[in-house]
């Protein structure tokens, strides 16, 4: 027998002796006579001494010990890791003496065959090998052309690596009308495809399961040989400083430019802090997809990355604000929710709560709209683009906190009357016209009270498909207009916490500059503000940081800005 296309030579002594390792397990060897080799006999690998001998048990068919010592054609086979081994002629060196059993000894194998089913064999991108991927689908609204990279290819589809904010736009069953694989040395492999799963690690990136669609013999064809390709790379670059293989022209970059390394989420952010609060940002992105496949609120990462939070404003509360209105590349849900938690664990720090309190507050506020990931397909597309709601949708989306609250049911950590506080009362209303039971104001907590002023003032800072964004003092006087509706003591303490030209808000200059609000002093004026040379949402752009004196050459904000997102921002 010898080596055919879809059989892989190991040559590698630690890959070698990986693989004859999982032979060792009970059932996992055999041995087989001939040229080619005749029917498999069970046998037992007692023992693998790497690069000098196998010994081997036949106690059980000890009839074969006279075809062993007449030196005919022997190998070693069996299956491990998925795949089937079989060792070249075994050099039997001699019998061994052990009471009761018949063992003998022989070389260890210079190399192994690897022969894998080949719908199911999976070849492994190793660190160091880059192939970028893209995928075309249809939302049923729009074409989105996302990007990614490869991490494993075989026959039958592709596991994906692709950023948290990718993954958001994906589900599992979509139909993807075209995934691309494009490989160093420019060459392409195209197929249709469909989603089968999406993994999250709660951090960073997601893996993205894709099965490919209608692979005729042709596709095939070049499939199997790109999979050996990916599996022979990945042989040459095990041990490090080992080229014994040829390297594969799939993987030849000269005359291209090298591969970028995939960047962590958030990794371009505009500032340390930006960057440190896109770890929670992310954790958030994974668990609103455990959501949408049906998994409840995972408690571990929920209390883990609420400390995380609260760590980082404990640290430093103003460059925290700031980082909230930098997490450009997350859905607005993660915004939003990661906006009112920093705003309300300030607001309840500034009040002396206890930190548990606090983290209760953050662990709730950061998931009280994820819910609204569970609607409908249809209704969570109007929320998006429709600038009015009918009735009956609007009844619809009331449903987003109870399907929230029953994945809940784990968090035994956290505070049931806080999180009913937040989650149960941030939509309601002190004269009962808000969402879900309509209570009236006796009725609502004073945390339920607080934390419906932070969302709504949150929200407002953003657009939506029915109104633009507003300014702070448009925010302001929305909230002190009504109310019937909101509790006037959290108002002014909202007011009077955050002030009238708030940490992360927009400012216009006498001479027409721009800056970013990122410090105050005591009595709310200006201490720290960074230039940007356009009304967008803070990315890479931002210029020159002035502190205390050096802000005297701007002269008194003439007024706030409202950003737009980078998203709408032309380019050139």
């Amino acid at each position: 027998m010898e080596p055919s296309d879809s059989h892989l030579v190991v040559e590698h002594s630690d890959e070698i002796n990986a693989l004859l390792e999982g032979l060792s397990e009970p059932g996992g060897a055999s041995l087989a006579f001939g040229e080619p080799a005749g029917e498999p006999i069970p046998a037992l690998l007692m023992a693998v001494e790497e690069g000098h001998s196998l010994l081997i048990d036949i106690t059980a068919v000890s009839e074969i010990a006279s075809d062993i010592d007449a030196h005919k054609p022997l190998r070693l086979m069996g299956q491990a890791n998925g795949a089937m081994l079989t060792t070249p002629p075994l050099v039997f060196q001699g019998w061994v003496q052990a009471p009761g059993r018949l063992q003998f000894r022989c070389d260890y194998p210079q190399q192994l065959w690897v022969m894998h089913r080949r719908e199911v064999f999976r070849a492994e991108l190793r660190p160091g090998m880059h192939v970028a991927a893209s995928l075309v689908v249809d939302d049923g609204q729009e074409t989105l052309q996302l990007a990614g990279q490869l991490r494993n290819l075989s026959l039958g589809g592709c596991l994906l690596e692709v950023p948290l904010s990718t993954a958001m736009r994906l589900r599992p069953g979509q139909h993807v009308e075209a995934l691309t694989l494009r490989f160093p040395n420019q060459q392409q492999l195209s197929a249709r495809a469909h989603v089968r799963h999406i993994q999250t690690d709660g951090e960073q990136q997601v893996r993205l399961g894709c099965e490919f669609s209608e692979v005729n013999a042709e596709l095939e064809r070049r499939l199997w040989y790109f999979v050996r390709e990916v599996e022979r790379e990945g042989a040459r670059n095990t041990l490090e400083g080992n080229r014994d293989l040829s390297p594969s022209a799939l993987f030849d970059q000269e005359g291209s430019a090298p591969a970028a390394p995939a960047r962590s989420h958030g990794a371009d952010y505009a500032t340390p802090m930006a960057r440190r609060l896109a770890k929670v940002a992310a954790y958030l992105d994974g668990q609103l997809l455990q959501l949408m496949e049906g998994q409840p609120v995972d408690a571990g990462l929920l209390s883990r990355y609420s400390d995380t939070l609260l760590g980082l404003h404990e640290e430093d509360r103003e460059a925290l604000l700031f980082a909230s209105v930098c997490l450009v590349d997350d859905p607005v849900l993660i915004q939003h929710g990661i906006g009112v938690a920093i705003k309300l664990a300030d607001l309840a720090s500034a009040q002396g709560l206890p930190r548990d309190v606090r983290k209760a507050l953050v662990a709730s506020a950061m998931l009280h709209d994820l819910g609204k990931a569970l609607l409908p397909p249809a209704l969570r597309q109007a929320l998006r683009r429709a600038t009015s709601l009918s009735e009956a949708q609007r009844d619809e989306m009331r449903e987003h906190v109870s399907l929230l609250a029953a994945r809940l049911d784990g968090c035994r950590w956290l505070s049931q009357d806080i999180c009913h506080a937040v989650v149960w009362g941030i939509n309601e209303r002190l004269d009962g016209s808000g969402y879900p039971a309509g209570r009236p104001g006796e009725q609502l907590e004073s945390l339920a009270r607080m934390a419906a002023v932070v969302d709504v003032a949150e929200a407002m800072s953003r657009p939506r498909a029915d109104r633009p964004a507003r300014s702070p003092s448009e925010i302001y006087r929305h909230l002190l207009g009504q109310p019937q509706a909101f509790d006037r003591e959290w108002v002014q303490r909202y007011i009077r916490r955050f002030g009238i030209t708030p940490v992360g808000s927009l400012a216009r200059f006498p001479s027409g500059e721009l800056g970013w609000v990122q410090r105050l002093d005591r009595q709310g004026a200006l201490r720290q503000v960074q230039l940007t040379p356009r009304p967008v949402q803070p990315g890479s752009e931002l210029g020159e940081v002035l502190r205390d004196a050096q802000l005297a050459r701007l002269g008194k904000p003439e007024a706030l800005v409202v950003p737009r997102p980078i998203s709408q921002v032309t380019p050139g």
